[in-house]
């Protein structure tokens, strides 16, 4: 019986070596690659979650608050015109009249169009300014959720707030607040920004692509 040469045993072990290598290393890239594939997907879904989490405790409250207080803006506005165009139909149909009779229905009537304004002084009181302050209170808690470009717009809401804390409290000359030129388009860069976050992260959230 002849014995194997030198390079026949070499090629055997070679070829064993081979075919216990290859699995492994099969193996191993396999784990490598699934471990690889799920810490991916366990990421996407810590950013989808946190998505989520800001859409739903910041950015989509913060919009409800504002489009609350924009609507009622925008009613009280519309019934003031209306009223005012009211109240000049009602003198001009009274220029005819003595002055005893204009009087009488001015005295009559101007009470319903002064408690407008008493009605949008009380809501402003009792709805409005709250609402602010809940913009505020949201900003403040949720901080940590809102995007350092929307932290920015931080001071000017707490700014807004403030003056009309000082005016209701009488702490404001109206000469300072005239200097200080306080009104509601100031905050319109921060709406604007507000809803088109919103926006921006409710898509990312709907094609699940933080």
């Amino acid at each position: 019986m002849c014995l194997p040469t030198p390079d026949q045993q070499s090629f055997e072990i070679v070829r064993w070596a081979t075919s216990v290598a290859i699995p492994a290393v099969s193996g191993l890239a396999g784990v490598v690659i699934g471990a690889w594939l799920t810490s991916r997907r366990e990421v996407k879904q810590r950013k989808l979650a946190f998505l989520e989490k800001q859409l739903s405790t910041f950015y989509s409250p913060m919009l409800g608050l504002r489009n609350e207080i924009s609507a009622h803006g925008a009613f009280r506005l519309r019934v003031q015109n209306e009223a005012d165009a009211a109240w000049r139909q009602l003198c001009a149909e009274t220029e005819m009249l003595d002055i005893e009779a204009r009087q009488r229905i001015s005295k009559q009537r101007g009470p319903e169009f002064t408690r407008i304004i008493e009605y949008d002084n009380a809501k402003l009181h009792e709805e409005l300014l709250p609402a602010y302050r809940k913009m505020v209170e949201l900003f403040r808690d949720c901080y940590w959720l809102a995007e350092s470009e929307t932290r920015a717009y931080y001071p000017k809401l707490l700014e807004f707030v403030e003056v009309w804390n000082r005016w209701n409290d009488k702490a404001l000359p109206p000469e300072v607040l005239k200097r200080l030129e306080h009104g509601e388009d100031n905050l319109a860069p921060f709406y604007v920004h507000i809803e088109q976050m919103h926006d921006a992260i409710r898509k990312k959230l709907k094609d699940g692509a933080p």
